[in-house]
C-alpha cells in the first residue's frame, strides 16, 4: 500500500488533532462548499468526520470513490454488526446514533439474501401503487394544508405545509386518517433529529406500527401496507414490522427535504423561478435541478467495512464506518453545466445506486412534484420573506434542509376541495 495514508479512525479518536471535522457542519453551513474545501485541504477526498459523541467515521468526498463504496455492498456493508464501534458499546444506547442503527430485519439493515427477500416484498409494494389515487390522494391533502394557510397572507411554510405533506402521503398510501399521519410526521422528524428524541420515536412508531398491522392481517385493503403484509414472502412479525417503520420513516426527512429546498430555490434563485414559473422549465425539471445542485440526500447514512481496503489514497479498516458526500459529488460532478443541462441529468446520486437504491424514488419524485405544483398555484404572488442566505438550516447528519421558509402572498380563500384533476406524472 505504498504511498497510501494509513491513519485509523480509533487513534484519531484517541488522540484527535485540531480541526477535526464535525460531519453536521457541513449540513448547516451557509455554504457548504467553503466547508468541503477546507476539509479536503487538510485530510484529502476521504476526511475524518465526527458524527456525535466522540464517534468517528470516514467521509468520502468524490463522485467516482462514492460510487464504489454504493455499489460494494460486500466490502461497505450496511449491517451494523460490522460497525466496531456500536458493537463495543462507544455508540452508546439512549443516543439518537444508537437508536438511528440499531439493528432491524428490513432490506435498509441487511444485506445478501435476507436483503434481497426484503426488498423484493418492498419493489412489489411499491409497484402496486395506483399512481393516479396517490396524486389524487397528496393533492386533496396539499389543498387542505393550504386552504388552512391561505387567507392569513404570511406563513411559514415548512412549519405549516412541506414537513407535513410527506408523512400525509405515506398514511394515505397505508390508508390511514389524517390524525395518525401527523402522529407519524413527529415520529419521523425525532427519528432523523440524531438526539435522544429518536428513542421513544421509534418505540411510538413501532407501537403504532403494530397496531396497524394486526387490523390489515384481519381486514386488509387495497394499500400499501396490506400489500407487504399479506406478501407471499410471508414476512415474520418483526420483519413486517421493521419494514412497514422503514418505508414510513426513510423518505420522510428527504421527501420534506426536496420539498422544501426546490421552493427555496424557485423563491430566492429570480432565473431559476422565472424560468420555471414561465413554463421554460417544468416541475420535474426543477426538482432535477434541486436534485443536482442540492440533493435532498446530503450524506449516506454510514455503512461499515468488512475488510481492510483502500480508497481515494487512504487505508480504511475493518469495522470503521464511512459516510458518502452525495449532495457535494454529484454537484461537483456537474460544474459549469448550464441550467436545462443540470435538469435533464441522470447523473445524480441523491438516491443512491446498486442494490441499496431507494426503491421509493418514483413515488417520492410524485409527492415533492404535487406538492410544489399546488404551492405555486394556489397561493398567488409568493415571495420570500427574508434573503436565502438568511435562511436557518435543520441540525442533522444526512439531509440539508431549510428549518424555515417564511414567505408572503396575497390573502386569499381557497375552497377545501379534493377534485381529481391530475398534475402530469
Amino acid at each position: 500500500m505504498y504511498g497510501t495514508v494509513d491513519e485509523r479512525l480509533d487513534d484519531l479518536a484517541a488522540n484527535p488533532r485540531p480541526g477535526l471535522p464535525m460531519l453536521a457542519a457541513a449540513t448547516m453551513a451557509p455554504d457548504p462548499d467553503a466547508v468541503y474545501r477546507t476539509w479536503r485541504a487538510q485530510w484529502g477526498p476521504v476526511v475524518p468526520v465526527e458524527l456525535s459523541d466522540g464517534v468517528l467515521a470516514w467521509l468520502v468526498l468524490d463522485y467516482e470513490d462514492i460510487k464504489q463504496v454504493l455499489m460494494s455492498w460486500s466490502i461497505f456493508s450496511r449491517d451494523v454488526q460490522q460497525w466496531a464501534a456500536f458493537q463495543d458499546g462507544r455508540v452508546a444506547p439512549g443516543t439518537g446514533l444508537h437508536a438511528f442503527f440499531s439493528p432491524r430485519q428490513n432490506a435498509f439493515y441487511t444485506e445478501g439474501d435476507r436483503r434481497a427477500r426484503l426488498r423484493n416484498v418492498v419493489d412489489d409494494g411499491f409497484a402496486a401503487i395506483d399512481e393516479t389515487k396517490l396524486v389524487r390522494d397528496v393533492r386533496a391533502a396539499c389543498r387542505a394544508l393550504l386552504a388552512q394557510i391561505a387567507p392569513l397572507g404570511h406563513a411559514d411554510l415548512v412549519a405549516s405545509y412541506t414537513a407535513a405533506v410527506p408523512s400525509l402521503a405515506v398514511a394515505a398510501m397505508y390508508g390511514l386518517p389524517a390524525h395518525l399521519a401527523d402522529r407519524m410526521r413527529q415520529y419521523a422528524t425525532d427519528i432523523f433529529s440524531n438526539t435522544p428524541a429518536a428513542v421513544p420515536a421509534f418505540v411510538g412508531l413501532n407501537t403504532m406500527l403494530a397496531e396497524l398491522i394486526a387490523i390489515r392481517r384481519r381486514d386488509p385493503g387495497d394499500d400499501l401496507l396490506s400489500a407487504i403484509v399479506h406478501h407471499e414472502h410471508a414476512l415474520d412479525d418483526t420483519e413486517l414490522m421493521d419494514t412497514a417503520q422503514m418505508i414510513q420513516s426513510a423518505g420522510h426527512e428527504m421527501s420534506v427535504a426536496w420539498t422544501t429546498m426546490t421552493l427555496v430555490h424557485l423563491l430566492g434563485d429570480r432565473d431559476f423561478g422565472t424560468r420555471t414559473l414561465r413554463g421554460r422549465l417544468g416541475v420535474d425539471e426543477a426538482l432535477n435541478t434541486v436534485m443536482v445542485h442540492q440533493s435532498p440526500t446530503w450524506h449516506t447514512p454510514a455503512r461499515f467495512i468488512t475488510g481492510d481496503t483502500e480508497l481515494g489514497g487512504r487505508a480504511l479498516h475493518k469495522g470503521e464506518a464511512i459516510v458518502c458526500a452525495v449532495a457535494h459529488a454529484t454537484k461537483t460532478e456537474h460544474e459549469g453545466a448550464d441550467l436545462w443541462e443540470a435538469s435533464t441529468s441522470r447523473a445524480t446520486l441523491g438516491f443512491g445506486t446498486g442494490v441499496h437504491r431507494c426503491p421509493a424514488s418514483r413515488v417520492s419524485r410524485i409527492i415533492t412534484k404535487t406538492a410544489v405544483a399546488e404551492v405555486m398555484r394556489g397561493l398567488h404572488t409568493l415571495k420570500l420573506d427574508v434573503p436565502v442566505k438568511d435562511l436557518p438550516f435543520v441540525p442533522g447528519l444526512w439531509a440539508r434542509s431549510a428549518a424555515t421558509l417564511p414567505v408572503t402572498f396575497e390573502p386569499t380563500h381557497l375552497p377545501d376541495r379534493t377534485d381529481h384533476v391530475l398534475v402530469g406524472v
